[in-house]
């Protein structure tokens, strides 16, 4: 590593360590600007590929320009269908407030101009004149009447004409009835023309009154809209809804200048709800040096996602408007970033559909689930899905949209190379922290032992592993051993108790197993020889810890035809891996020691006192030496446990928690006492991956302890018998003949 007494010597780690694959895979995905260019970013929990993710989009981010601020306004055309209004960012804010003081300063003009002395004086002036022309009509037809002998007078059914008494007139009273009506029908007559007339003059001066009304308005509004049609030129439909809003304003003008008291009517009140701006999305005000968004949304509910209405409630009836239109996380991320974790995401089936429709078709709207449908928000996003190589594959082979619109993926990987570069980088790390956390710094020995616990992690002694939050656990735990002792620095001792104590919090099973072996409940022998009896080593998991326990395998032996039974599976206790192995065991004696004559066996092969189910195939060599023992009737050694798949040419194959299982027959040998025999055999090929603890390697240099390495099952057979293999072979063979003799005689 660097050289450096403790952590403050050294450059802080700013970056992601030991992840150079999915950097590049991210920085391409970043840089191609397609929608189909998603991406999909994979790894276990720990490995620091959200933190990694977030500071990478923030970087780019950074470059970005192209995001806006976002408005729904009223719809003049379409009451129906609010418009968004796509701006600058920054400029939303702006806009808003430049229509929110249109229409205050309108409402304060607007009234002023129309309870004016020039506008009452212009339209008392048209009044008047209409009266006059009004008067003169009905006096015309008035004196006309009075010409004629009758006299006019007014009704709630109109002109009435009243004959005027004429004593000295002693004409024929026919003639007189005759030219009465005659008379009374011409009157009739020129009255219907008179009001026709007035009515005219009514509408002109109704029409006259409103092109005051209209022109006085005009006068006042026209030059506002000006203004703001001139600052936002380059905006069309800006400019479309500012000419629609002249429009209607001009139309509902009597609203604006109208007393508090006359605007009775709940329609009149909302009027002005159409004049109000939404800002949908602001993106800020610093339109120079603002980032493009970066949105995570940890619960992406449909609504949460692609946005909702709010509702008013009058007299049971459910009420929305453009106004109370809310924006989902798509909406926020549109012109940079969204992150979703896949495995949140599909607990909303709706949400994963409607996404992929978004990306497809590059815009979204907001379900409302009302009579009013808002237009459709264009958008250029980067979706970024965080998971796991699980939820990858479901997509990618259960999803046939998925591969069309997330076309990278990063994978991060959850170990690195055991280099001088990779521990200089795990030493940065731990500086970084302790200067992020306020932490105390850690020794060059304390963070040796901190990287000798991540080799553990891996389980190879060539790897680190990139699983920072349980190094962070170390860090944070080893400072607060550091305060306890009041010491300025975390030392070696520190690391070394934290993770100690983090045993204890954890292995409170293991306890409880060795407990049980102390006690004699569980039977494991671990000195003297046995015949068919073999201590095979089994890895045992209790959430995130795992330990390793010696397990008794027995087999029994005799002639017939059923050949090997595992046990465990008749009892369904065994799972496919293990069947497997058991199966290959057939296959290797068939071709080792049965070419001459026919296999014919009866062997049970068992997991003694086993409760909880078996899987996995490392203990079919254990399985192997313990049949072996018991058809050649040689011992086996008890203090020597072994592990280890094999095949069916007896080649030996690697396993896994191989540290684990030689630290489990460790802790049994020394419970029952060390003798200095004891040991485990292991596959050759498993040699790098033994990271064990001080303790067992102190044992194993200073003889107490010893580790087998072997290739075949032969050698450990061997090892096992302390007899040569093709003497173990020909009991074998003997044994097999017989049992075949004894078979065929049956038959006879």
């Amino acid at each position: 590593m660097l050289n450096f007494n403790n952590t403050s010597e050294i450059e802080p780690l700013e970056g992601i360590l030991g992840q150079e694959r999915a950097i590049e895979a991210m920085e391409k995905g970043l840089k191609i600007n397609n929608p189909a260019y998603n991406i999909y970013l994979s790894g276990d929990s720990g490995t620091g590929k959200t933190t990694y993710a977030i500071k990478a989009l923030n970087k780019y981010a950074a470059k970005k320009r192209n995001h806006k601020d976002w408005c729904y306004v009223y719809n003049f055309e379409n009451n129906r269908e609010p418009l968004i209004i796509g701006l600058d960012k920054g400029l939303g804010k702006v806009f808003k407030k430049d229509i929110e003081k249109l229409i205050e300063t309108l409402l304060d003009e607007l009234k002023d101009a129309f309870e004016s002395e020039d506008f009452e004086i212009g339209k008392n002036q048209l009044i008047e004149e209409y009266e006059i022309e009004k008067d003169t009509l009905i006096k015309k037809i008035k004196k006309y009447a009075e010409e004629k002998g009758f006299k006019l007078k007014s009704s709630k059914v109109g002109m009435v004409f009243i004959p005027i008494e004429d004593e000295e007139n002693d004409e024929d009273e026919d003639y007189k009835d005759e030219e009465f009506y005659k008379l009374k029908r011409e009157l009739e007559n020129a009255a219907i023309q008179v009001v026709y007339k007035i009515r005219e003059l009514e509408n002109a001066a109704k029409e006259a009154l409103l092109e005051l009304e209209e022109e006085t308005a005009k006068f006042i509004i026209d030059p506002h809209i000006e203004v703001l049609l001139e600052k936002y030129n380059s905006y069309d439909k800006v400019k479309t809804y500012l000419n629609n809003m002249r429009e209607n304003i001009l139309e509902h003008v009597y609203l604006f200048y109208m007393d508090e008291e006359e605007l009775k009517d709940k329609y009149d009140k909302e009027h002005f709800i159409k004049y109000k701006v939404n800002l949908f999305v602001d993106n800020g005000i610093d339109r120079e040096n603002s980032k493009a968004p970066v949105i995570v949304e940890i619960n992406p509910s449909p609504s949460n996602l692609f946005g909702k209405a709010e509702y008013d409630y009058y007299n049971g009836n459910v009420k929305t408007d453009f106004t109370k239109l809310i924006p989902g996380a798509v909406h926020k991320a549109n012109g940079g970033y969204l992150v979703l974790y896949v495995d949140q995401l599909l607990r909303y089936p709706l949400s994963w559909d409607m996404l992929k429709r978004a990306i497809q078709s590059r815009q979204i709207g907001v379900d409302t689930q009302t009579s009013i449908k808002p237009e459709n928000m264009p958008i250029d996003i980067k979706v970024v899905l965080i998971g796991n190589h699980y939820m990858y594959n479901l997509l990618y082979n259960y999803d046939s949209d998925f591969s069309k619109y997330f076309k990278i993926f990063v994978d991060f990987d959850n170990e690195m190379d055991k280099t001088d570069h990779n521990e200089d980088g795990i030493a940065r790390f731990i500086a970084y922290q302790c200067g992020k956390n306020n932490l105390k710094h850690f020794t060059y020995d304390a963070v040796k032992e901190v990287i000798k616990f991540s080799t553990r992690i891996c389980g190879d002694r060539y790897k680190l592993s990139t699983k920072f939050n349980k190094i962070m656990e170390i860090i944070f735990e080893g400072d607060v051993c550091a305060q306890i002792r009041d010491s300025e620095y975390v030392d070696k001792c520190d690391v070394q108790k934290a993770i100690l104590e983090r045993k204890k919090r954890l292995n409170r099973i293991e306890n409880k197993m060795d407990e049980s072996l102390e006690n004699g409940f569980t039977l494991i022998e671990t000195s003297g020889n046995r015949i068919g009896v073999m201590n095979g080593l089994s890895v045992l998991s209790t959430g995130e810890y795992s330990f390793g326990r010696p397990s008794r395998i027995t087999v029994t032996t005799s002639p017939g035809n059923k050949g090997i039974v595992n046990i465990e599976r008749e009892v369904n206790m065994s799972g496919p891996i293990h069947n497997k192995g058991v199966l290959i065991l057939g296959g290797y004696l068939a071709e080792n020691f049965a070419q001459e004559f026919p296999l014919s066996l009866n062997a049970n092969i068992c997991f003694e006192q086993n409760y909880g189910g078996i899987e996995g195939d490392s203990a079919t060599g254990a399985e192997l030496y313990a049949l072996l023992s018991s058809l050649s009737k040689i011992p086996l050694k008890q203090n020597i446990a072994a592990t280890g798949s094999m095949n069916q040419k007896g080649e030996i194959q690697v396993v896994g928690g191989i540290s684990e299982k030689i630290e489990g027959f460790y802790s049994a040998c020394k419970k029952q006492g060390l003798n200095g025999n004891q040991g485990v055999i292991i596959p050759k090929n498993n040699s790098r991956n033994l990271v064990l603890s001080e303790e067992v390697t102190n044992a194993i240099n200073e003889g107490k302890f010893t580790i087998y390495t072997v290739e075949r099952v032969e050698e450990a057979i061997e090892i096992l018998t302390d007899v040569k293999f093709d003497e173990i072979k020909s009991r074998v063979i003997e044994r097999l003949r017989e049992f075949n003799e004894l078979q065929s005689s049956s038959k006879r």
